[in-house]
């Protein structure tokens, strides 16, 4: 695990810097302004993937308990009915909204986001590591190569739109390729699956709620501010950053851990469960002074780094840094909730976290506070409210 762990952070840095060296290279060629609203163009199809979420850790747990192939029958037939309700809601909702990409530029990205999700969840599910590693390395390798074989022939936000389309199909075919998925049905009544079923709806409705007010931060912000040159800084800059750091720590706690703690759970080893937490706490403590450390720097890493119209967006990021250690904890303690066939409770922390934002956005609307401040003291209201609730709910499954 130790290895797999190392392994996955190793990769996982290379991905975020080949990103972040991307949005570089963007913030140079595309205007702030133009980026910003692409990404929040972006968000609204993330939102929409986000109900897929909760099937990989249903699957994780069907796979340990034995109703694997009975849950695959399901899965499959869900999966695809989901999809064409959900396309057909996010159609509705563009239409809404005062973004002037053609609507077939949704479509596409949204069915091939869809099936990649698709196969990259029975690929986790089984345990498939050395694969998984290497997934989001395929999709930046596609999008980058795309964007640029693009723009032989086009410009502007085409060449993000190709980039991105390019990226979802090079890690399906990477799954295809190289993942020797066993994927055996079993026919069987929906009955027999029904706590699949349910842990699946509790399960997305977790991520949901949990990323939901992330993706709709730069939508709302948009709405209520109409302000363009700090959502450009917000999505180009601190989102990069933030969100990079959050992948490199957090993501290979959700990704490797949660299977491990799982099966610990499911064979009553909950020593093992406390060891591990324990040193993470430690690590998470002189994380947490290290990221204040770095709140010194920023400003000048982001004035050589970014064009001179990205020089303010340091102060944003300072607000967030210091929070990421606990939405890393959050992460470990809602594995354990999740573990132990909790996911009511891990809802519950999701939904929290995201009534949070709206209310605080809100009310710091309400009492004209800067709009830069509002929108980061919001998100940090809802990562530190997250992790008190963990932090109840994990003592509660692991009494």
């Amino acid at each position: 695990m130790k290895k797999l762990l190392f392994s996955s952070s190793i990769i996982t840095i290379l991905v975020m810097g080949m990103n972040f060296l991307f949005k570089i290279y963007l913030s140079y060629k595309i205007s702030k302004n133009e980026l910003g609203i692409f990404y929040t163009f972006m968000d609204t199809i993330a939102i929409a993937i986000m109900f897929f979420s909760g099937f990989k850790d249903s699957l994780v747990v069907a796979y340990d308990n034995g109703d694997y192939e009975k849950v695959i029958f399901w899965y499959k037939r869900i999966f695809l009915i989901l999809s064409i309700i959900l396309l057909l809601i996010e159609i509705i909702y563009y239409k809404t909204l005062s973004f002037s990409y053609p609507l077939y530029f949704l479509i596409l990205l949204f069915i091939f986001n869809s099936y990649m999700v698709y196969l990259s969840y029975i690929n986790a599910s089984q345990k498939k590591y050395k694969i998984m590693i290497f997934e989001n390395l395929i999709m930046s390798l596609g999008l980058i190569s795309g964007f640029f074989i693009a723009s032989l022939f086009t410009n502007g936000v085409n060449l993000l739109i190709i980039g991105f389309l390019s990226a979802y199909i090079a890690r399906i075919l990477y799954l295809k390729i190289f993942s020797n998925m066993l994927i055996n049905e079993k026919k069987c009544n929906f009955l027999e699956i029904k706590d699949f079923f349910k842990n699946s709806v509790l399960s997305s409705l977790m991520y949901s709620f949990s990323g939901l007010f992330i993706s709709m931060s730069g939508i709302i912000f948009l709405y209520f501010y109409h302000n363009q040159d700090i959502l450009g800084e917000y999505q180009v800059v601190v989102r990069s950053i933030f969100f990079s750091l959050v992948a490199i720590f957090v993501y290979p706690l959700n990704s490797l851990t949660f299977p491990q703690i799982s099966k610990f759970i499911a064979n009553k080893e909950i020593f093992e469960i406390v060891r591990i937490e324990k040193k993470l706490i430690k690590y998470l403590i002189i994380f947490f002074l290290l990221l204040c450390l770095s709140t010194f720097f920023t400003k000048f890493i982001i004035t050589f780094v970014f064009p001179p119209t990205y020089k303010d967006s340091y102060k944003l990021l300072n607000y967030m840094l210091p929070f990421l250690p606990f939405i890393a904890y959050t992460t470990f303690a809602l594995n354990i909730i999740k573990g132990s066939n909790r996911f009511d409770l891990a809802l519950i922390v999701r939904v929290t976290g995201s009534l949070t934002f709206f209310i605080v956005f809100y009310l710091l609307f309400k009492l004209n506070i800067e709009p830069a401040k509002t929108l980061i003291f919001s998100l940090d209201s809802a990562f530190f409210i997250m992790f008190l609730f963990s932090v109840i709910y994990r003592k509660k499954v692991l009494k």
